[in-house]
């Protein structure tokens, strides 16, 4: 049994690598990639964010109704790592991901952001959200977030299904 928070941490790391390099293996075939995902190399300066809806209107889109929700949450055990997601929880390495679709980037009140985030202009959106898990830093350079990405259209579309449920 590990005891010290040291050994917890190394558990914890351990068990996020293997749950990532499951995820990143798998792939389902017949499914859909969220609506106009650009390609990897687009950047958020350049990038329209598309029409913005509530999580509910989204979750209604092609894209997401066959979203495996269940794969998305284990998905998100990557971003818990840094991120809460509910009100009131407040804020961990990175910010608070309630309300995120709809609002605009680097915009959690008394979070300090990386001057790249600040001043990209995005709103978060599925359409943005997806470009942003594919590379986080190719598509924002100079953010500090530290992920480098699901490479996987299906990892991506199935965790911002979850992240529209558990964020409202």
């Amino acid at each position: 049994m590990v005891t010290t928070r040291a050994g917890q941490r190394r558990c914890a790391a351990a068990l996020l690598g293997l749950l990532l390099a499951a995820c990143e293996g798998g792939s389902r075939t017949g499914s859909a990639d969220v609506p106009d995902q650009p390609a990897p190399a687009a950047r958020a300066a350049e990038f329209d964010s598309g029409l913005v809806k509530t999580a509910a209107e989204y979750l209604l889109e092609p894209a997401f109704v066959d979203a495996d929700v269940a794969r998305g949450e284990l998905l998100g055990l990557a971003c818990a790592a840094c991120h809460k997601f509910r009100a009131g929880e407040g804020t961990l390495i990175g910010p608070n991901l309630h309300g995120v679709f709809g609002r605009r980037a680097a915009h959690v009140e008394g979070f300090d952001y990386s001057p790249a985030l600040e001043q990209s202009g995005l709103i978060w959106t599925p359409v943005s959200l997806a470009a942003w898990l594919a590379n986080p830093a190719g598509f924002v350079p100079g953010t500090t977030m530290a992920f480098t990405g699901y490479a996987a259209a299906n990892d991506r579309r199935d965790l911002i299904a979850y992240l529209l449920h558990v964020t409202q």
